[in-house]
């Protein structure tokens, strides 16, 4: 009886296999050309709207007409791995895109029932954006240049009413733009333009007007040349010049 069970076993096991590579070729591979699938600015977004937190609650389906469950995987249709994610009744909790020379092209994944992160890549695999969310909306965003030099920043305080940073930068890395949190509780700033050589081009003070929902110059504003000599300065009220 137990030479007979064995293989029997071996035999269902078998078959069951072949039935769940059926079902997961049937399920799980859907297949794209790549010049359909990725944008050339925006990358591979065809799953955005699946995305748990912040898409637009689109629904994937299953061959069988019900809501996805599971690791699902598509391809190119030259046979490269494009997208693996964990799906919940339809909907994206993390995911990972990839191109078709196999670097990653962007990676989600919920941190908690609140919080989740988003990093963007070029196609050699340089980062491209790093983002943390907090529900549905961007607490801090980091861009950078393809040469690995940060071309852009932002980050709110909790609450999302107003910045704590916000940052413009040449392709060089040196800033050109920088807005930074001075005075949490009177939420006053210090912002400051530079020359592309690095060099200090104006600098002054800026004050969060709840009210309007707006960022205002306040006081002294300088001036400075390319080779840091003073030229001149500005006084501003509720951001006027006078």
């Amino acid at each position: 009886m137990r030479l007979l069970t064995l293989p029997l076993f071996i035999f269902i096991s078998i078959v069951t296999s072949a039935q769940n590579d059926l079902t997961r070729k049937e399920l799980y591979h859907d297949t794209y050309k790549p010049e359909e699938i990725i944008d050339s600015v925006y990358g591979i977004i065809k799953y955005e709207p699946l995305n748990m937190m912040l898409g637009d609650k689109s629904t994937r389906l299953d061959a069988n007409g019900y809501a996805a469950n599971g690791f699902l995987e598509d391809y190119y249709t030259t046979g490269e791995l494009l997208h693996k994610g964990f799906y919940v009744d339809g909907q994206l909790k993390v995911y990972k895109n990839y191109y078709p020379n196999g670097n990653m092209e962007r990676n989600f994944r919920m941190t908690d029932i609140k919080k989740s992160k988003m990093t963007l890549f070029y196609k050699d695999g340089t980062m491209k954006s790093d983002i943390q969310y907090i529900e549905n909306e961007a607490l801090k965003w980091v861009d950078y240049y393809p040469n690995g030099m940060i071309e852009f920043e932002e980050e709110y305080d909790k609450s999302f009413q107003y910045y704590i940073k916000k940052a413009n930068y040449y392709k060089t890395g040196t800033p050109e733009n920088v807005l930074e949190l001075q005075d949490k509780k009177k939420l006053i700033y210090l912002q400051t333009y530079y020359h592309d050589n690095g060099q200090i081009k104006e600098q002054g003070q800026v004050k969060y007007n709840k009210a309007l929902f707006d960022y205002e110059r306040s006081g002294i504003w300088k001036k400075f040349d390319k080779n840091g000599a003073a030229i001149g300065q500005d006084k501003y009220i509720n951001g006027v010049a006078n």
